[in-house]
């Protein structure tokens, strides 16, 4: 099987399932702006990340499994960022319509406030820190590398987002985690087969060695549910008050 015929068989029909059920509400020009803004981002934000992974030698793609490469990664895999984030943006707007209305907590500090910006500076000089030790640590030859790689990078983003809009997305938990454990659970299924089928590869030495059903290493399970979550956040965040 090749990625694109992957993507045919387990991404788009999923991707359809989350249009219909968020129904023609999620295609109105409030909700599409912010579904503009989380797909530039995903994509600035994915790019390096994906690449570096792969010329470490985390994971890689058989030539024959895919059409053509764009720096290290398939197109395929750059068409995999855009699908996924959308199946969360349209599963995110369906569970908004299953539950009432949400409204944010009171939230005494302002994103201008100084404890504000106390705490996104401690994040930000930890995240540095972080990254000035594990660069030194752990590396291609290290059995936490995917691990790191993969928490070094998105955690503190997660972390962030809730310094400065805590009160919009603690409301809302029913949504993120509903949207985040059907997204990373179907996701991990479909991986699971397509690590079967060949069409993705990892290196045994950078990864822990723990597999779930003894083919998919428990940082790519990690790593759907991570994005799942953080794409959901995001665009609960950036949507307008009255839509989430």
């Amino acid at each position: 099987m090749t990625y694109s015929r992957f993507h045919w068989k387990f991404n788009f029909p999923f991707l359809l399932l989350c249009a219909v059920l968020a129904g023609p509400s999620f295609w109105t020009a409030p909700i599409l702006t912010a579904v503009a803004l989380v797909l530039s981002l995903v994509m600035v934000f994915t790019t390096p990340w994906d690449n570096y992974a792969v010329a470490q030698g985390i994971w890689g793609f058989p030539r024959n499994r895919f059409s053509l490469k764009i720096w290290h990664l398939p197109i395929e895999e750059y068409a995999f960022f855009l699908i996924e984030s959308i199946q969360v943006m349209l599963l995110t707007t369906f569970l908004f319509q299953c539950f009432p209305q949400f409204e944010s907590w009171e939230n005494p500090y302002g994103i201008t406030h100084p404890l504000v910006g106390i705490v996104v500076g401690s994040i930000l000089l930890g995240w540095l820190v972080l990254g000035l030790w594990g660069r030194k640590r752990i590396n291609a030859q290290s059995c936490y590398h995917y691990a790191w790689h993969l928490l070094f990078w998105f955690v503190p983003i997660i972390f962030l987002q809730w310094a400065v809009a805590w009160d919009v997305v603690l409301p809302r938990w029913p949504v993120l985690l509903g949207v985040t454990f059907l997204v990373g659970t179907y996701l991990s299924i479909a991986d699971y087969i397509a690590i079967d089928k060949g069409i993705w590869h990892f290196d045994a030495k950078q990864i822990t060695g723990h597999k779930l059903g003894g083919k998919m290493p428990w940082e790519e399970a990690a790593f759907f549910y991570l994005t799942a979550f953080l794409v959901a956040q995001s665009f609960i965040i950036l949507l307008p008050e009255q839509l989430r």
